[in-house]
């Protein structure tokens, strides 16, 4: 006669409770359990969720250890290690925790820059994530001096709750720099953005054909490739389909100057592209 023996030992190193990591660290709580079929291990998130063996910000291992990933202030909380089998279950709790830090805005500490394009009377968005602990107090200051705390919601502007400013229908007036500041008691962090805004993009047109065939000198001297467009807002790229002496790729303004080669043969074909900034 056989015999199905199930026994529940029960999670090893329940007294370890609290854990303490530095923001943007990965913090790893343990969950052993022995027993006989071997336990489950199922966790539960503080906003009593149930954690995915894998994810974006958990990772479960083999043997029930939790790796939160990249440690950030909304991650504090209570987590619960369930480990159950056919003979029963036992729950461990642990309590995560941020240690203290000065303020960083976009995972930077200390002062950064930056630059956003905006198009006429679309939607522009200059992002602020401010992070520290103690939660950090947030506000833009305008070009014009005007100060905007987090959260804040007033004619074409508002700063979201994670500090972001939008700009609703983005006026050449609206140029300039803006700067997002985050301060704690233990510190502080700055982003200076510089806003331009670019008129509607209109679709380039050749005013020339499509085609046209060039002949080459032998004599080494320059052949100039006119391209000219009509639009708004666009950008000139020449790209050559062969290697032999031309660059890649070539950004140049309306004229582009190359030296043929003496005893070069065959075509080259270059191709004139031009593209809207929008």
């Amino acid at each position: 006669q056989a015999y199905l023996i199930q026994r529940f030992s029960g999670i090893k190193l329940k007294s370890q409770f609290l854990m303490r990591v530095k923001f943007g660290e990965s913090a790893t709580l343990s969950c052993q359990a022995t027993g006989e079929p071997i336990p489950r291990i199922t966790w539960i998130s503080p906003r009593s969720d149930v954690i995915p063996m894998s994810s974006e910000r958990f990772q479960i291992m083999d043997d029930g250890t939790l790796v939160v990933k990249k440690v950030r202030l909304a991650d504090e909380g209570k987590y619960t290690c369930v480990a159950r089998n056919s003979a029963g279950d036992d729950v461990k709790n642990m309590k995560l925790e941020v240690e203290p830090e000065e303020p960083f805005i976009n995972g930077m500490k200390g002062k950064s820059t930056g630059k956003v394009w905006g198009v006429s009377y679309q939607a522009v968005l200059l992002d602020c994530r401010a992070e520290g602990k103690p939660e950090p107090r947030v506000w833009w200051v305008t070009p014009y001096g005007h100060s905007l705390s987090a959260p804040y919601l007033g004619g074409r502007f508002q700063v979201h709750q994670n500090g972001s400013l939008e700009i609703r229908g983005v006026r050449k007036t609206d140029e300039g720099r803006y700067v997002c500041l985050a301060k704690n008691h233990l510190g502080e962090a700055s982003l200076l953005v510089q806003l331009d805004v670019a008129s509607l993009a209109e679709k380039p047109s050749f005013a020339f054909p499509n085609i046209e065939i060039l002949a080459i000198k032998q004599d080494g001297g320059e052949l100039t490739l006119e391209c000219p467009a009509r639009g708004k807002n666009i950008h000139l790229a020449i790209l050559p389909s062969c290697s032999d002496g031309f660059p890649t790729t070539h950004y140049q303004p309306i004229a582009l100057n190359h030296k043929s080669k003496p005893g070069l043969t065959g075509d080259i074909k270059l191709r004139c592209h031009w593209y809207s900034q929008a």
